[in-house]
């Protein structure tokens, strides 16, 4: 694995050296300060609710990462919070598993979206994602974000997502919808996404809840705490 440089490192580890607030009953997470809730999603619709909350709450220069399992659902909520700082339901959001990244122009700056499922390790991360410029003002939502590594940024959100057989009332909070929230699903265009004949996140296709467990660091911890949907 190719040496990460130490010029690089410091870049992506400044996005959290903004002031953070000071959290209140926070989780305890290496250096930083964090906070974690967990929501019970039973519908793509449900799932895009969450999203539209994350993108009228990120701002330029955060970084959230996914995580979770090939189908989990990462693709979904990614997609969905793109369209939501877009303002546009039915805007072409394709998975960048094969371009690594995609960028889309919003009214209040850009969107990177990145997938790195398919690099190995710090050194191919740096080899084909621009994450200077990411860090310099977009806002940078990353699936398979373990890739990462001592790239890893102190001041982010996580996002676990999970798919289970439990009862979503038993998973964490129920992440209630209502017929606006199911119109703008319908327009939402679904895409299947193969990686060396694995499907990749397809949207939705069973009936097993989804649990997103979000665990903000740094000035997320506030945000994690205070969400509403």
């Amino acid at each position: 694995m190719r040496a990460v440089p130490r010029e690089a490192l410091a870049t992506l580890r400044a996005i959290g050296a903004r002031r953070r607030p000071r959290a209140r009953a926070s989780v305890a997470r290496g250096s930083s300060e964090a906070a974690e809730r967990v929501f019970a999603s039973t519908s793509e619709s449900a799932t895009a609710k969450l999203a539209r909350a994350l993108a009228r709450t990120a701002r330029n220069g955060d970084v959230i990462c996914l995580r979770g399992r090939v189908g989990s659902g990462k693709s979904a909520l990614a997609r969905a919070f793109v369209r939501a700082r877009l303002g546009d339901a039915r805007a072409d959001v394709p998975s960048p598993t094969y371009l690594v990244q995609q960028r889309y122009e919003t009214a209040t700056g850009e969107v990177h979206h990145y997938d790195l499922y398919r690099l190995t390790g710090e050194g191919e991360v740096l080899a084909m994602c621009d994450l200077r410029e990411s860090a310099n003002g977009a806002i940078s939502v990353v699936e398979w974000s373990e890739r990462l590594g001592r790239l890893t940024p102190e001041e982010r959100l996580e996002v676990h997502v999970e798919t289970t057989s439990g009862e979503a009332s038993e998973l964490g909070e129920v992440i209630q919808t209502d017929e606006d929230d199911e119109e703008d699903s319908d327009e939402e265009d679904e895409e299947d996404e193969e990686v060396d004949g694995e499907e990749v996140d397809e949207a939705y296709v069973d009936v097993a809840p989804r649990m997103y467990r979000l665990v903000g660091f740094g000035r997320w911890a506030s945000l994690v705490r205070e969400l509403k949907l």
